[in-house]
Protein backbone atom coordinates (compact mmCIF):
# COMPACT_ATOMS: atom_id res chain seq x y z
CA UNK A 1 0.00 0.00 0.00
CA UNK A 2 1.18 3.28 -0.93
CA UNK A 3 1.80 5.90 1.89
CA UNK A 4 -0.61 9.07 1.74
CA UNK A 5 0.84 12.25 0.14
CA UNK A 6 1.12 14.64 2.95
CA UNK A 7 -1.21 16.99 2.04
CA UNK A 8 -3.71 14.80 3.11
CA UNK A 9 -2.49 13.22 6.16
CA UNK A 10 -4.64 13.97 9.31
CA UNK A 11 -5.00 15.97 12.44
CA UNK A 12 -7.77 13.99 14.60
CA UNK A 13 -8.84 14.79 17.94
CA UNK A 14 -10.99 13.13 20.34
CA UNK A 15 -12.17 14.51 23.75
CA UNK A 16 -14.23 12.49 26.25
CA UNK A 17 -15.29 13.87 29.84
CA UNK A 18 -16.99 11.50 31.86
CA UNK A 19 -19.24 11.89 35.31
CA UNK A 20 -21.00 9.94 37.57
CA UNK A 21 -24.66 9.78 38.05
CA UNK A 22 -26.91 10.04 41.46
CA UNK A 23 -27.72 6.43 40.67
CA UNK A 24 -24.42 5.49 40.09
CA UNK A 25 -23.84 5.30 36.49
CA UNK A 26 -21.16 7.09 34.92
CA UNK A 27 -22.29 8.66 31.57
CA UNK A 28 -20.66 10.80 28.86
CA UNK A 29 -20.82 14.52 29.89
CA UNK A 30 -19.12 15.80 27.07
CA UNK A 31 -17.70 14.85 24.36
CA UNK A 32 -15.92 15.75 20.18
CA UNK A 33 -14.79 13.80 18.01
CA UNK A 34 -13.03 14.66 14.26
CA UNK A 35 -11.97 12.43 11.41
CA UNK A 36 -10.73 9.88 11.65
CA UNK A 37 -12.18 9.21 14.81
CA UNK A 38 -15.83 8.34 15.09
CA UNK A 39 -17.95 7.08 18.78
CA UNK A 40 -21.12 5.16 19.59
CA UNK A 41 -22.98 5.38 22.80
CA UNK A 42 -21.49 3.66 26.22
CA UNK A 43 -22.31 0.27 27.03
CA UNK A 44 -22.90 -1.05 29.97
CA UNK A 45 -21.51 -4.50 30.37
CA UNK A 46 -21.30 -5.93 33.67
CA UNK A 47 -23.54 -6.29 36.59
CA UNK A 48 -22.96 -5.76 40.72
CA UNK A 49 -20.47 -3.61 41.93
CA UNK A 50 -19.39 -2.63 38.22
CA UNK A 51 -22.97 -2.35 36.68
CA UNK A 52 -22.64 1.37 35.94
CA UNK A 53 -19.34 1.37 34.35
CA UNK A 54 -19.46 2.94 30.80
CA UNK A 55 -17.38 1.00 28.47
CA UNK A 56 -16.64 2.50 24.95
CA UNK A 57 -15.19 1.38 21.70
CA UNK A 58 -12.93 3.71 19.90
CA UNK A 59 -13.19 3.85 16.53
CA UNK A 60 -11.39 4.56 13.23
CA UNK A 61 -13.07 6.08 9.99
CA UNK A 62 -9.61 5.51 8.36
CA UNK A 63 -7.97 2.31 7.43
CA UNK A 64 -5.13 2.64 9.99
CA UNK A 65 -2.17 5.38 10.96
CA UNK A 66 -0.74 6.67 7.99
CA UNK A 67 2.52 8.73 7.32
CA UNK A 68 1.90 12.54 9.18
CA UNK A 69 -0.44 12.01 10.73
CA UNK A 70 -1.50 13.73 14.56
CA UNK A 71 -4.00 12.18 16.60
CA UNK A 72 -4.98 13.42 19.92
CA UNK A 73 -6.86 11.66 22.60
CA UNK A 74 -8.20 13.60 25.38
CA UNK A 75 -10.15 11.78 28.31
CA UNK A 76 -11.04 13.14 31.83
CA UNK A 77 -12.91 11.27 34.30
CA UNK A 78 -14.40 12.99 37.12
CA UNK A 79 -14.68 11.87 40.94
CA UNK A 80 -16.27 8.60 41.63
CA UNK A 81 -16.70 7.97 37.73
CA UNK A 82 -15.81 4.63 36.04
CA UNK A 83 -14.66 4.51 32.72
CA UNK A 84 -13.69 1.27 30.22
CA UNK A 85 -12.01 2.10 27.29
CA UNK A 86 -11.11 -0.24 24.47
CA UNK A 87 -10.31 0.23 20.48
CA UNK A 88 -12.69 -1.80 17.95
CA UNK A 89 -9.40 -3.29 16.53
CA UNK A 90 -5.90 -3.73 16.33
CA UNK A 91 -4.28 -0.24 14.91
CA UNK A 92 -2.21 -0.68 11.86
CA UNK A 93 0.45 1.85 10.85
CA UNK A 94 1.31 1.53 7.53
CA UNK A 95 4.47 3.32 6.04
CA UNK A 96 6.06 6.48 6.70
CA UNK A 97 8.35 7.05 4.61
CA UNK A 98 6.85 10.46 3.86
CA UNK A 99 7.09 11.70 7.43
CA UNK A 100 6.67 10.15 10.70
CA UNK A 101 2.93 9.50 12.54
CA UNK A 102 2.21 10.65 16.26
CA UNK A 103 -0.28 9.89 18.22
CA UNK A 104 -1.11 11.18 21.87
CA UNK A 105 -3.11 10.19 24.47
CA UNK A 106 -3.83 12.26 27.32
CA UNK A 107 -5.99 10.81 30.84
CA UNK A 108 -7.02 12.66 33.75
CA UNK A 109 -8.26 10.33 36.68
CA UNK A 110 -9.88 12.73 39.55
CA UNK A 111 -10.71 11.43 42.95
CA UNK A 112 -12.23 7.36 43.55
CA UNK A 113 -12.75 7.11 40.13
CA UNK A 114 -11.61 4.20 37.62
CA UNK A 115 -9.77 4.30 34.51
CA UNK A 116 -9.29 1.18 32.48
CA UNK A 117 -7.60 2.15 29.28
CA UNK A 118 -7.04 -0.92 27.18
CA UNK A 119 -6.63 -0.84 23.14
CA UNK A 120 -6.01 -3.41 21.42
CA UNK A 121 -2.25 -3.97 20.11
CA UNK A 122 -0.33 -1.36 17.31
CA UNK A 123 0.11 -3.58 14.23
CA UNK A 124 3.70 -1.64 12.67
CA UNK A 125 3.63 -2.43 8.87
CA UNK A 126 6.90 -2.37 7.31
CA UNK A 127 8.63 1.31 6.69
CA UNK A 128 6.35 2.37 9.24
CA UNK A 129 7.48 4.91 11.48
CA UNK A 130 5.23 5.98 14.77
CA UNK A 131 6.09 7.96 18.35
CA UNK A 132 3.03 6.95 21.09
CA UNK A 133 2.63 8.87 24.13
CA UNK A 134 0.08 8.44 26.95
CA UNK A 135 0.53 11.22 29.67
CA UNK A 136 -1.17 10.36 32.96
CA UNK A 137 -2.56 12.60 35.64
CA UNK A 138 -4.33 10.30 39.04
CA UNK A 139 -5.34 11.12 42.18
CA UNK A 140 -3.98 9.36 44.61
CA UNK A 141 -7.64 7.34 45.05
CA UNK A 142 -7.75 6.95 41.67
CA UNK A 143 -7.75 3.32 40.01
CA UNK A 144 -6.05 2.96 36.60
CA UNK A 145 -5.69 -0.14 34.46
CA UNK A 146 -3.72 0.80 31.54
CA UNK A 147 -2.68 -1.67 28.57
CA UNK A 148 0.24 -1.15 25.92
CA UNK A 149 1.11 -3.39 23.21
CA UNK A 150 2.71 -4.07 20.15
CA UNK A 151 3.65 -6.17 17.07
CA UNK A 152 5.41 -5.90 13.70
CA UNK A 153 3.88 -7.06 10.79
CA UNK A 154 5.81 -7.66 7.04
CA UNK A 155 2.72 -7.76 4.95
CA UNK A 156 4.83 -7.15 1.59
CA UNK A 157 6.63 -10.56 2.60
CA UNK A 158 10.07 -9.27 1.87
CA UNK A 159 11.89 -9.26 5.32
CA UNK A 160 11.03 -5.52 5.50
CA UNK A 161 10.09 -4.44 9.36
CA UNK A 162 9.14 -0.90 10.48
CA UNK A 163 11.21 1.81 10.48
CA UNK A 164 11.14 2.90 13.97
CA UNK A 165 8.72 2.85 17.10
CA UNK A 166 9.42 5.39 19.54
CA UNK A 167 6.73 4.55 22.52
CA UNK A 168 6.35 6.67 25.82
CA UNK A 169 4.14 6.18 28.97
CA UNK A 170 4.49 9.06 31.98
CA UNK A 171 2.41 9.11 35.30
CA UNK A 172 2.16 11.71 37.52
CA UNK A 173 -0.34 13.38 40.45
CA UNK A 174 -2.07 16.16 39.74
CA UNK A 175 0.53 18.47 41.11
CA UNK A 176 2.64 17.43 38.38
CA UNK A 177 5.05 15.20 40.40
CA UNK A 178 6.43 12.46 38.83
CA UNK A 179 5.41 8.78 39.48
CA UNK A 180 5.89 6.34 36.84
CA UNK A 181 7.84 6.93 33.17
CA UNK A 182 8.09 4.39 30.78
CA UNK A 183 9.73 4.65 27.70
CA UNK A 184 11.51 2.61 24.53
CA UNK A 185 12.56 3.32 21.24
CA UNK A 186 13.23 0.24 18.63
CA UNK A 187 14.30 0.18 15.00
CA UNK A 188 12.96 -2.12 12.63
CA UNK A 189 16.41 -3.60 11.87
CA UNK A 190 16.69 -3.82 16.42
CA UNK A 191 13.42 -5.83 16.15
CA UNK A 192 14.07 -8.47 13.39
CA UNK A 193 18.14 -9.10 14.78
CA UNK A 194 15.96 -10.90 17.90
CA UNK A 195 18.86 -9.43 20.57
CA UNK A 196 18.90 -10.75 24.06
CA UNK A 197 17.50 -7.41 25.85
CA UNK A 198 15.44 -5.96 22.87
CA UNK A 199 12.93 -8.77 21.56
CA UNK A 200 15.41 -11.95 22.01
CA UNK A 201 13.56 -13.42 19.59
CA UNK A 202 9.56 -12.98 20.78
CA UNK A 203 7.35 -11.18 17.91
CA UNK A 204 5.24 -9.70 20.40
CA UNK A 205 5.74 -6.77 23.32
CA UNK A 206 3.19 -6.07 25.58
CA UNK A 207 3.00 -3.76 29.04
CA UNK A 208 0.41 -3.86 31.83
CA UNK A 209 0.27 -1.23 34.48
CA UNK A 210 -2.28 -1.08 37.10
CA UNK A 211 -2.52 1.44 40.09
CA UNK A 212 -4.34 -0.33 43.14
CA UNK A 213 -4.51 2.20 45.71
CA UNK A 214 -5.96 0.60 49.10
CA UNK A 215 -5.43 -2.76 47.40
CA UNK A 216 -2.44 -5.21 49.19
CA UNK A 217 -0.18 -6.09 46.78
CA UNK A 218 1.38 -9.16 47.53
CA UNK A 219 -1.43 -11.81 47.16
CA UNK A 220 -2.09 -9.82 43.92
CA UNK A 221 1.25 -10.41 42.79
CA UNK A 222 1.33 -14.21 44.04
CA UNK A 223 -1.74 -14.62 42.13
CA UNK A 224 -0.24 -13.09 38.93
CA UNK A 225 2.95 -15.19 39.29
CA UNK A 226 0.97 -18.54 40.78
CA UNK A 227 -0.68 -18.45 37.16
CA UNK A 228 1.79 -17.47 34.96
CA UNK A 229 4.19 -19.85 36.34
CA UNK A 230 4.08 -22.06 33.10
CA UNK A 231 3.09 -19.72 29.96
CA UNK A 232 3.89 -21.25 27.20
CA UNK A 233 3.49 -18.75 25.15
CA UNK A 234 6.20 -16.64 25.93
CA UNK A 235 7.69 -14.83 29.12
CA UNK A 236 6.38 -12.76 31.82
CA UNK A 237 7.55 -10.19 34.37
CA UNK A 238 5.94 -8.38 36.78
CA UNK A 239 7.50 -5.92 39.39
CA UNK A 240 5.92 -3.39 42.14
CA UNK A 241 5.84 0.23 41.10
CA UNK A 242 8.39 2.06 43.25
CA UNK A 243 6.23 5.24 44.16
CA UNK A 244 2.47 4.04 43.95
CA UNK A 245 0.64 1.10 45.08
CA UNK A 246 0.62 -0.46 41.66
CA UNK A 247 2.42 -2.97 39.61
CA UNK A 248 4.38 -3.00 36.13
CA UNK A 249 3.94 -6.45 34.21
CA UNK A 250 6.00 -7.30 30.93
CA UNK A 251 5.22 -9.39 28.23
CA UNK A 252 7.33 -10.95 25.10
CA UNK A 253 5.04 -13.28 23.45
CA UNK A 254 5.40 -15.60 20.41
CA UNK A 255 2.39 -14.31 18.81
CA UNK A 256 -0.82 -12.15 20.14
CA UNK A 257 -3.25 -14.42 20.98
CA UNK A 258 -1.38 -15.77 24.55
CA UNK A 259 -0.08 -12.08 24.68
CA UNK A 260 -3.66 -10.78 24.71
CA UNK A 261 -5.06 -13.59 27.01
CA UNK A 262 -2.01 -12.50 29.50
CA UNK A 263 -2.91 -9.13 29.16
CA UNK A 264 -6.87 -10.00 29.65
CA UNK A 265 -5.87 -11.61 32.75
CA UNK A 266 -4.31 -9.18 34.28
CA UNK A 267 -7.38 -6.78 33.55
CA UNK A 268 -9.66 -9.22 35.92
CA UNK A 269 -7.39 -9.61 38.47
CA UNK A 270 -6.97 -5.87 38.82
CA UNK A 271 -10.86 -5.23 38.28
CA UNK A 272 -11.61 -7.59 40.89
CA UNK A 273 -8.90 -6.41 43.35
CA UNK A 274 -10.30 -2.96 42.75
CA UNK A 275 -13.50 -3.62 43.16
CA UNK A 276 -14.21 -6.94 44.29
CA UNK A 277 -15.77 -8.61 40.74
CA UNK A 278 -14.49 -9.76 37.38
CA UNK A 279 -14.91 -8.05 33.93
CA UNK A 280 -17.67 -9.65 31.83
CA UNK A 281 -15.75 -10.38 28.33
CA UNK A 282 -15.75 -7.75 25.81
CA UNK A 283 -16.86 -9.18 22.37
CA UNK A 284 -15.60 -7.55 19.19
Amino acid sequence: MKAVHPAIAKRGRLELSFARAPDGKTFIDKQFCSYPFHLCRPFYLDEGTAAGIASIYTQSCAGGIFARDNLLTEINVASKAQAHLTSQASTIVHDGSQGKAEQICKISADAGSLVEYVPDPIILFSGARLKSSVYLSVDETAGVILFDSFLAHDHRGCGQFFDLFKNNIQIVKKDGSPLVTDRFELTGAAFAANKIGQMGGFTCHGSVLALVPGVDLNPLIRSVRTIFKSFDGGVIGISRLPLVNGFSARILARDAVPMKRAMLTLWALSREALIGQTPEIRRK
